[in-house]
């Protein structure tokens, strides 16, 4: 009997970012049933149609930015990413719901 996967959500605009994480999951066998977006745009329209355990986003999205997508999550947690830290976002992030913010 196969295990249960976590169902993960992925909002990523850098290609080579999606690959990597795309190449961990499937090197590392991860216990994830993954989808990926590209945008504020296709990550509201995938949170409209399919429920996630956990939805890990890039802060900076060629559309907008992470906080674009909260009220969409419809009670799923969500972890922001981001190569340039900014503790003034960090917290932010942390005051609007946020699960974790790495840098």
């Amino acid at each position: 009997m196969e295990a249960a996967k976590n169902r993960v959500l992925l909002i990523e605009d850098d290609k080579v970012d999606q690959l990597v994480f795309k190449r961990l999951v499937e090197d590392e066998n991860l216990p994830y049933e993954y989808t990926i977006a590209g945008s504020v745009s296709e990550g509201k329209k995938t949170l409209a149609s399919k429920q996630f355990d956990i939805v890990i986003t890039d802060y900076y999205l060629g559309d907008g930015t992470a906080f674009d997508i909260l009220d969409s999550l419809r009670g799923s947690p969500v972890i922001f990413v981001t190569r340039a830290g900014d503790h003034e976002i960090a917290v932010r992030a942390m005051k609007a719901g946020a699960y974790d913010y790495l840098i």
